[in-house]
């Protein structure tokens, strides 16, 4: 597990400076097959652009809700899912033009 955790850091650390990288993630989530592994990498982006807080006074979702929409284990609604996804886009740009 020592070195999925040590990916997992790498993959934040590399999320949280580049934005080519941020960008290419994003898509490749909305492209994965696998909905876990699509709600992951989404959360992924939130721990390393922003927070929760942030993203649920943006959604209009509560907090705790969001934990939940962005738990692989979850099967979370459609509509929840791509609020996250059109905020973490919109956030992307801003984030890119502050770098």
């Amino acid at each position: 597990m020592k070195g999925l955790r040590d990916h997992k850091a790498a993959i934040i650390e590399q999320l949280r400076k580049d934005e080519r990288f941020r960008n290419a993630y994003l898509n490749e989530a909305l492209n994965e097959d696998e909905p876990a592994v699509v709600l992951s990498m989404l959360r992924d982006v939130v721990e390393a652009t922003r927070s929760f807080t942030w993203l649920a006074k943006e959604t209009g979702l509560a907090r705790q809700s969001l934990y939940k929409v962005l738990n692989k284990e979850a099967n979370p609604e459609f509509r929840s899912v791509w609020k996250v996804v059109r905020i973490l886009r919109k956030s992307n740009k801003t984030l890119a033009h502050a770098d």
